[in-house]
Parts: structure tokens; sequence; C-alpha cells
């Protein structure tokens, strides 16, 4: 699990998780003779791994108090704005107005708060927040420029994303 910072305080952690038969059955056949160490330096993997229908989930562990779901949701629209804009430029932002949606109730956010995104093989992004299921959006773009702000160009944590290609490719 990575944690990242803001101004030295640790807002959140987060982990990626991936099923072991959605990697061997899309990326095995391409990837499986690439050494590990030289994954990091192709970024066909990752635009690869991105476009694959992978049943993927990232957790994030709020880790300061005073969080609040809002500041997520402001956070989350501006890069996942950005992302989407640069895969689509003709996109119409109905799946991040929806995506947004799911943020405006009124939803604690203590510390140890656990928020679960995953993707599912069919594009839809499920969001749970403390186990409780807040929303479902079908857009595999969505899907797509959410997972690509952990592992593709420009991601939270370079090292987080290196680590990730080590151990998907040790599964």
């Amino acid at each position: 699990m990575k944690v990242i910072k803001i101004k030295s305080l640790s807002v959140y952690a987060f982990g990626l998780y991936v099923r072991p038969d959605s990697i061997c059955e899309n990326l095995g056949p391409k990837y499986a003779s690439v050494l590990v160490n030289e994954l990091n330096n192709r970024p066909d993997f990752y635009e690869y791994f991105l476009r694959e229908d992978i049943h993927m989930t990232v957790r994030l562990v709020v880790n300061c108090n005073g969080l609040k779901i809002n500041t997520v949701r402001d956070a989350f629209e501006k890069s996942l704005r950005a992302r989407l804009l640069k895969m689509n430029p003709n996109t119409n932002y109905y799946c991040l107005r929806t995506f947004g949606s799911y943020f405006a109730q009124d939803i604690s956010l203590p510390v140890g708060t656990s928020i679960y995104f995953w993707q599912t093989a069919d594009g839809k992004l499920i969001t749970e927040i403390n186990e409780k299921q807040i929303g479902v959006v079908h857009s595999k773009e969505l899907c797509k420029s959410f997972f690509d702000m952990y592992i593709g160009d420009g991601p939270l944590s370079v090292q987080a994303k290196e680590e990730i290609a080590r151990t998907l490719m040790v599964s």
C-alpha cells in the first residue's frame, strides 16, 4: 500500500488489486517472456493493461481526520476530467457527473475509512465506502481514466506504478 502526502500530511493510503486469473488470461500471452525489470520501460505494457477488460480494484484508506467527501470528489473530478479529455476530446462528461454525484451525499470519512473502486470486465466502475455500495457507472472510458491515475502517464505515484508492474508479473 502506498501513502499519498499533501504538504506532508498523509491523506490516504492506496492499494491496487488485480485478480490473478485476469492477469494471466489478458496479459500473460503478450508479456510472459518480458523480464520484470523491463516492464517499467514499456509504456505499451501499461496502455495494454488499461485497455484490457481486467477486474481491478483500488482501495483507499483515509489517514487524516477531517477529510470531507466533497474534497475527495473534487480531487477525483479534476484528475478524471483531464484524463477523459485526453482519451476522447469529444467526451460529454456524463459519466463524470454521475460519478461525482455519488460523493455529494453526507458521508463521514473518519480515519480508517475504506473506499473501494472496482472495475468489472464489462466496464462498470463500482464505488463502495466501508462495504456500502454508493454507486455504479457503466463507462469503459471512466474506468480507464480512473485506473490511468494509478498506472498511466503522470500517475499519482511513480514508485507505486513501478511496484505494481513488479507485483503483477510475479503473480
